[in-house]
Order: structure tokens, then sequence, then C-alpha cells
């Protein structure tokens, strides 16, 4: 009985800095297209990786088009990222939308329908004040690699 005590404590003494030990090895930042190299601190990093997930930053588009070319253009540039970092659209596990008019809801719907798969991830959807650089939409995704 003592033993076994023993060895339980000696395993939760332990447990904590295996784990932190882990987690500062499993973070990654990934630049897909290529980081930055203007000598400036990047403001964020494009895709994230961590413990086993992906976070790919919210993306939009930044010369204008429609709705559902923005979309489309929001939801290629989240699959590219996605696939770069050995995930895929059908792993996401949430979703976030922000679009600048809550009137364009159903035309977004309208491409983004089914680039998920059969078993789409949870989603918020908001209609927000602004999206930087004039943007239609901006999408962000977390999803298992």
């Amino acid at each position: 009985m003592r033993s076994s005590r023993r060895n339980l404590l000696i395993a939760a003494a332990a447990a904590p800095a295996a784990a932190s030990a882990q987690k500062k090895q499993s973070r990654q930042s990934h630049w897909p297209k290529g980081r930055p190299t203007d000598g400036k601190s990047p403001l964020y990093s494009p895709v994230v990786t961590c413990n086993g997930f992906a976070f790919v930053s919210g993306t939009g588009k930044i010369d204008g088009g429609s709705i559902e070319e923005q979309t489309k253009y929001v939801l290629d540039s989240i699959e590219a990222n996605l696939k770069a970092v050995g995930s895929s659209m059908t792993k996401a596990v949430k979703c976030n939308v922000y679009l600048s008019d809550i009137n364009l809801y159903g035309p977004m719907n309208e491409v983004f329908r089914g680039r998920f798969g059969e078993n789409p991830p949870a989603r918020t959807t908001v209609a927000v004040a602004a999206i930087p650089f004039g943007c239609l939409v901006e999408i962000e995704v977390m999803a298992e690699l």
C-alpha cells in the first residue's frame, strides 16, 4: 500500500513538469506563403499548431469583389493553410464568420455550404461594425491535425 501511494505521489509531482515541457514544444507558428521579410515583427501568425489542433487566423480578401467572390477566396485560403499543416476542412471543429453587413448572410452561406463536408464545424456568425481593409467577410477556423 505504501509503495503504491509513494509511486502515485512521485508520478503526480512529475506530471506538471512533463506537461509543461510538452506544451512548450508543441506550439508552432506557420507561414505557408513565407514569413514576412520587411524587418518588422509580425502582428500575428497565419496558422498556429498546438496540441493536435490548427488555428487559422481570421482571413479576408482585401482587394474587393462581391460577397460570393470574397467568401470563396477566404475559404480557399483557409483550405490551403490547413493543408499546409497537415489538416483539412473536414477536420474543422469551430468556425467564426464575421460579416460587414448582416444582409450578406444568405449569399455568404450559399458559398460556405458544403465546403467543410457532411459534418461541418460548430459555427458562429456575426455582423460587426467594420472589418479591416473594407473586407465584406472574415473567417477564422480551428481544426484537428
